[in-house]
């Protein structure tokens, strides 16, 4: 095997693609369109900030006409992330930070090509990556090496409950996370994104759906213990009128939220979208209920962030949450009564009551809920995992997303 190394810049390597020099059909790579928008607008994000993006390998040879072919096999989604937005494929991610260039700063967030200004064109397609060319490469070689750059760190308790819950919902999960609410609307971090935060909102939403509608009362919080002992609940069971009941919900969000709102952190989110299916109920048109989020984000509601802060995914301050919430709504849209905990129950907005029967937790369980809480595979940030310390991490700090900005792009690729 011999090896050379060269740079090569974007354009060039694009001009090779459309010739046919250049290829990504090597046996031994997977599919293309692996990675998230997040993923590749940080690897953009990257380029423009010239941080440090990781070679390329190909395998060079010749064709009987005696070009030089290139065949990917590492960089693939790298490289077809890149191609795929100068040529307008899609816009970046709506949490994708801004960039610095020549000192001036602009803005990237739900930006396509077209948009970018000219210099940050210029970067992207100026930009010269590393190759590593592998000529006379064996089969076996081959294979050793792509084994070794693929080498993929362990799984997070979030990530195994696609498997969990099947390979057909986590599929379906994945549609989901990317629909535009959960691209352009919310507003968790580059961190939170990379811990797979977005799977996570949508597991304790359809939780909290399920306990709504379908009456399941054996979670105790919506901490990712619970959430994993959801998804082996739903194994098989999660069927054709509920996937579509979430659809709905996420289409009206969309709807709603054409970009990223202040309210919609990684605490509030699961509120908003039981909250949304309570709108839906009530034929309340997307743009009203956006206008009521508004309200109520600029407003201090008491008894909503007395349930907010340490602990705040235990299902105490879970339901806390969602009937301060339902109260405000039922008042500002001048409703009788609401309900967020059950379709059929006692207790709703509307009543000073809690209703044991509808699911309101005794304080007087916290203890064995708490010492229940931080429990086996679940890491123990998890418990505060929905603190007010999230959205002070997204005004306060950019340690999460600066350190790990150039991460990540020769892992799986």
């Amino acid at each position: 095997m011999n090896k050379s190394t060269l740079p090569v810049g974007i354009k060039a390597m694009m001009g090779w693609k459309n010739k046919g020099t250049l290829t990504f059909d090597n046996p031994i790579q997977r599919s293309g369109s692996q990675w998230s928008l997040l993923q590749k607008s940080l690897l953009i994000h990257s380029i423009i900030m010239g941080y440090p993006i990781p070679p390329c390998y190909f395998l060079k040879s010749k064709n009987s006409d005696g070009d030089t072919i290139y065949d990917c096999l590492d960089a693939k989604q790298r490289l077809t992330s890149i191609f795929d937005f100068v040529e307008g494929e899609y816009s970046l991610h709506a949490a994708t930070p801004p960039c610095v260039l020549d000192g001036f700063e602009f803005d990237l967030a739900n930006m396509s090509f077209d948009e970018l200004a000219d210099d940050l064109k210029d970067e992207i397609l100026g930009c010269r990556l590393s190759i590593f060319c592998l000529e006379e490469c064996t089969d076996d070689e081959m294979e050793e090496i792509f084994a070794r750059l693929n080498n993929s760190t362990p799984l997070s308790p979030i990530q195994k409950c696609r498997s969990i819950m099947s390979t057909e919902l986590a599929r379906w999960t994945k549609e989901i996370c990317n629909m535009d609410f959960f691209q352009h609307s919310i507003g968790l971090t580059v961190a939170q994104l990379r811990r797979e935060a977005d799977l996570e909102v949508l597991l304790q939403s359809m939780l909290l759906l399920d306990a709504r509608h379908e009456g399941y009362d054996e979670w105790k919080g919506i901490s990712t213990a619970e959430v994993t002992k959801y998804c082996h609940h739903i194994r098989g069971k999660y069927n054709d009128d509920k996937k579509l009941m979430v659809m709905e919900v996420i289409e009206y969000l969309g709807n709603a939220f054409k970009e990223q709102h202040k309210f919609l952190k990684k605490s509030n989110i699961p509120m908003i979208m039981v909250l949304s299916k309570l709108a839906l109920e009530n034929n309340i048109e997307a743009e009203k209920f956006k206008v009521f989020v508004d309200s109520f984000s600029n407003s201090v509601c008491v008894d909503y962030d007395a349930n907010t802060g340490s602990g705040n995914v235990k299902r105490v301050k879970t339901e806390g949450r969602l009937l301060a919430i339902a109260n405000a709504f039922a008042d500002y849209f001048d409703l009788e009564e609401v309900n967020l905990l059950s379709v059929n129950g006692t207790a709703s907005a509307g009543t000073d009551g809690a209703d044991s029967s509808q699911g309101y937790a005794d304080p007087t369980e916290n203890a064995e809920i708490d010492s229940e809480e931080v429990s086996v595979d679940e890491p123990v940030e998890d418990a505060d995992d929905f603190s007010e310390a999230d959205t002070e991490e997204e005004t306060a700090t950019d340690e999460d997303t600066a350190s790990e900005e150039g991460e990540g792009y020769g892992e799986a690729d």
